[in-house]
């Protein structure tokens, strides 16, 4: 709900010259300053490139050298690299060093395997690179009619993604026609190519998290040694090239679903835009009038808020306060202001606060059509109720009857009901046509839906990263998802967006339009002012239901003179009808209910040995 906001007191001028004025200006400069400023002990690094260089001997044993280069921004004590040991593998002979004999090697080992450990000198140096080396048992695999070598060149424990990747495989084999190859992600790879037994490769940045494999087959290693390589007995070249091609394959399908996904993306984006111009756009009219200087209809000012404000038909909250003020203009209830003494500090000191003091009149006064009072409809008879239940005496102050208003959701639940009796005043279908709203958020309700069966089945059947498309097509998927949702919302807050007026509608709502236009622009107001206080308080009334009240109190102040004004029925609230105003806002939410709540057979893609992690702490 819209509610109406008070206005705010004009703060004195500062004076910039005075002491206390400049110090606190230098200490809020001085502290904006410091958070700027990062902190001394702020520190970071990055994995400039690495390279990885393995070779295979004719038995099976892998030799691996491995290069990782840092650049630190700030101090460092070590670098290290964690190196993973399957069942069925083991890791021998490990060596390593830092450039420019920059760090102290060791070796600890670990549960999962080893972690290798640079220890820096302190001040660390700027550039550091860290070179290992080490015999890695059993990372091939020998099947009864080829070896396998699946192997993760990057591991996806790394917290820092790595710039890039350069590496070489030596394998046991005469010419390149002689194996068969794999890259999994294949999209970070750059550049990869066999020269006569050597595989070459150079990749792109990849991500922190992220690994990067090889599979190599190659022809069977003639009695394999089953301390040196892992021994399967069975077939593995059919099962190799099965995972392979559904790989493959998924790829493939993930392409086109992508290529597809970011279409679907512009025709929804075109939705709206096609809702709009086939339901959205108003009715011409021939009506041309710059202004209307009185009210256009007889409407009560509830019944104007419902259809000018928010929601076609449900009034917001200064629909009611309109209906409040309505009842005093008809005299129904007076308004004035009293002044109370509150004393502080144990008596020494005495202020003086205001409060508005809401006053009934005497029943007898207000008997309808047959009495000196207009006629209630049942909705503002409702609100008059209301004030009485809560009067002692037929009176009430208004700071005692916001607060028990705010109490429970008595207030709230009235609310409900008091909407709905103004709705059945209103003939909506007349006036408005909701076609695109409703059609919008069907829409929105749709791609919603759609967006969430799409993203299970891409994250169950594409792993983000087996596949790093995947996750392009993810976060694509969430921004459709998002875009549905928001045009739920916007098709429930902006109704007027995507709806239309019928002609008949189009005429209410442009002479009334005009008539707020006139009450808020000084100089028409002034040229024609209205020539009466009463006519003022009337128009008061309805400038609150259009939601303008304060600035036409700001236009009566100006055009008004004093004398006149003593006698409006609001002369005793002017200056609080901005907390008068609110305070029926605050006092509906805090009475809203609140929510609670409460070593044989074929490894898949991802499976390799090696990988592992490192960094710098």
């Amino acid at each position: 709900m819209r509610f109406l906001i008070g206005s705010l007191k004009p703060l004195r001028e500062v004076n910039t010259d005075s002491v206390p004025v400049k110090i606190a200006i230098i200490t809020v400069t001085l502290l904006v300053l410091l958070c700027l400023v990062p902190s001394a002990s702020a520190r970071d690094y990055t994995l400039e490139e690495a390279t990885t260089n393995i070779t295979i001997d004719p038995a099976g044993l892998v030799h691996v050298e491995e290069s990782i280069s840092y650049t630190f921004d700030g101090d460092y004590r070590e670098v290290f690299r964690v190196l993973e040991v399957s069942p069925g593998e083991s890791i021998r002979n490990i060596q390593g060093y830092c450039s420019g004999e920059a760090c102290a090697f060791r070796v600890v080992e670990t549960p999962e395997g080893y972690e290798l450990i640079g220890e820096l000198p302190a001040p660390a140096p700027e550039k550091v690179t860290f070179f290992i080396s080490y015999d890695h048992y059993g990372a091939v695999k020998v099947h009864n009619d080829v070896s396998e070598f699946h192997y993760k060149l990057w591991g996806e424990e790394w917290e820092k993604p790595l710039g890039l990747l350069t590496g070489n495989i030596t394998l046991p084999v005469e010419s390149e026609s002689e194996l068969q190859y794999w890259i999994h992600p294949a999209g970070y790879t750059q550049f990869a190519n066999v020269e006569k037994n050597v595989l070459n490769l150079r990749t792109e940045e990849i991500p922190s998290n992220q690994w990067y494999e090889i599979r190599v087959v190659f022809p069977r290693i003639e009695s394999p040694n089953s301390s040196v390589v892992q021994i399967d007995n069975s077939d593995g070249l059919e099962k190799i090239l099965a995972i392979e091609n559904e790989y493959q394959q998924k790829g493939s399908i993930l392409k086109v679903l992508y290529n597809l996904t970011a279409l679907l993306a512009l025709l929804s984006l075109a939705v709206p835009f096609f809702i709009y111009f086939k339901y959205g756009r108003e009715p011409k009219i021939a009506y041309e009038a710059i202004y209307e200087r009185e009210p256009p209809t007889d409407s009560r000012p509830a019944v104007v808020n419902a259809i000018m404000q928010g929601k076609i038909g449900t009034p917001t909250i200064d629909g009611f306060t309109a209906t409040v003020m309505n009842l005093a203009n008809l005299g129904y209830i007076s308004l004035r202001t009293i002044t109370s003494e509150e004393s502080r500090a144990f008596g020494l000191f005495k202020s003086e606060s205001e409060d508005i003091l809401i006053e009934l009149s005497s029943p007898d006064s207000y008997a309808g059509a047959e009495g000196r009072l207009p006629e209630l409809a049942d909705f503002e008879r409702d609100v008059l109720n209301l004030l009485k239940k809560h009067a002692i005496g037929n009176r009430i102050s208004w700071a005692k009857l916001k607060k028990e208003l705010g109490k429970g959701t008595d207030f709230y639940n009235f609310m409900l009901a008091w909407n709905k009796k103004v709705e059945r005043h209103i003939a909506v279908e007349k006036l408005f046509r909701s076609t695109g709203n409703r059609y919008m958020g069907i829409f929105g309700a749709i791609t919603i839906i759609a967006a969430i069966i799409y993203f299970v089945v891409i994250s169950r059947f594409f792993p983000s990263d087996a596949y790093p498309l995947a996750s392009n097509m993810n976060i694509l998927v969430v921004l459709i998802a998002a875009f549905g949702l928001v045009m739920i919302i916007f098709s429930g807050l902006f109704e007027k967006a995507l709806g239309s007026w019928t002609p008949e509608g189009k005429f209410y709502y442009e002479r009334w339009n005009n008539f707020k236009k006139y009450l808020t622009d000084f100089s028409a107001l002034k040229e024609h002012p209205p020539e009466s206080i009463e006519l003022w308080d009337f128009y008061l009334v309805y400038a609150t239901a259009l939601g303008v009240a304060e600035e036409v109190l700001k236009n009566m102040s100006l055009v008004v003179p004093a004398e006149q004004m003593r006698t409006s029925h609001f002369y005793y609230v002017h200056h609080n009808f901005g907390q008068f105003g609110s305070g029926f806002g605050s006092a509906y939410s805090s009475s809203a209910p609140s929510s609670s709540g409460s070593g044989g057979g074929v490894g898949g893609v991802g499976g390799g040995s090696g990988g592992g992690g490192g960094g710098a702490r």
